[in-house]
């Protein structure tokens, strides 16, 4: 199943490939031994190497917009030489969907593997990709990516091939805070993985849905949340948020659909003994 309806938005989750971590690379902290019972309750989120990570893109169609959560890996896989395989293209080109036919590219932060089909690059120049879509990003998430100190450590190639032109090319809405997006589609701040992290709070006709980035990075995230996860920039501030957004999921019965969660993304929130897990849709 690769659509699902909140409402009287349709929900289609496309992907851009996938990726491999050692589970020592995103939890250091942590002991083998505690991924061993997820490796059961989750074959599909393993391989060999540790953590089979899905590269998430979902296209939302409200009120007669349309919106892209994201946008992958890129051509050249996450703009920094990790592997991949850049198909998302292909897959949004399947539904009938071109590049001008976007209204609106919200960007839960700007990690390599969320930005890398922002822009098209050939012999005529470089573009952007979607460019009847205002691309929307946290303005705090901006002031990270474009600081001097962090483009001088070796991130500037990568950071012009994918935003750094954003602005210049009259397409970029920096937004604070709690903004509305297009109808029932609103931005909801989770920073900590980056500092503007953002999710996005889908409402229609009394059902809700919260697509949440990189706030969980994997199913057993769910379960495992105060584990130190090397991705994030401020771990203390990415675990409130990562607590705050389960709890208002689960409190509200809501949908969650994560960019790395197992293919099509989406699930509920159950408990178990206790314990809270996720349960794919």
């Amino acid at each position: 199943m690769t659509q699902i309806n909140i409402g009287d938005i349709t929900i289609t989750a496309l992907s851009d490939g996938r990726m491999s971590f050692a589970t020592s690379n995103l939890f250091p902290e942590t002991p083998e031994a505690v991924w061993d019972g997820y490796r059961e309750r989750f074959p599909e989120a393993f391989d060999a190497q540790g953590f089979y990570t899905n590269i998430g893109v979902f296209h939302l169609a409200p009120g007669g917009t349309q919106v892209l959560v994201d946008t992958g890996l890129g051509p050249t896989g996450a703009a920094g030489g990790l592997p991949g395989r850049p198909v998302f293209l292909s897959e949004l080109g399947s539904m009938g969907v071109t590049g001008d036919d976007l209204d609106s590219v919200f960007l839960t932060h700007l990690h390599g593997d969320h930005v890398g089909w922002n822009l098209t690059h050939d012999e005529n120049g470089s573009r952007p990709t979607f460019p009847n879509a205002r691309y929307v990003l946290q303005r705090a998430d901006w002031g990270h990516f474009t600081d001097e100190e962090f483009l001088a450590g070796g991130r500037r190639d990568a950071a012009q091939d994918t935003y750094l032109p954003l602005p210049e090319m009259g397409v970029l809405d920096l937004i604070d805070g709690e903004t509305n997006i297009a109808p029932g589609l609103d931005a909801y701040p989770t920073p900590g993985h980056t500092p503007g992290h953002q999710s996005m709070l889908i409402s229609s006709r009394g059902e809700r849905a919260l697509i949440i980035g990189d706030v969980i990075g994997s199913p057993m995230h769910v379960s495992e949340p105060d584990h130190l996860y090397r991705p994030d920039v401020d771990r203390d501030q990415a675990r409130k948020s990562r607590h705050d957004a389960l709890d208002l999921a689960e409190g509200a019965g809501m949908t969650v659909i994560g960019s790395h969660m197992t293919r099509p993304g989406w699930g509920r929130l159950i408990r178990w003994e206790g314990r809270r897990y996720w349960q794919a849709l």
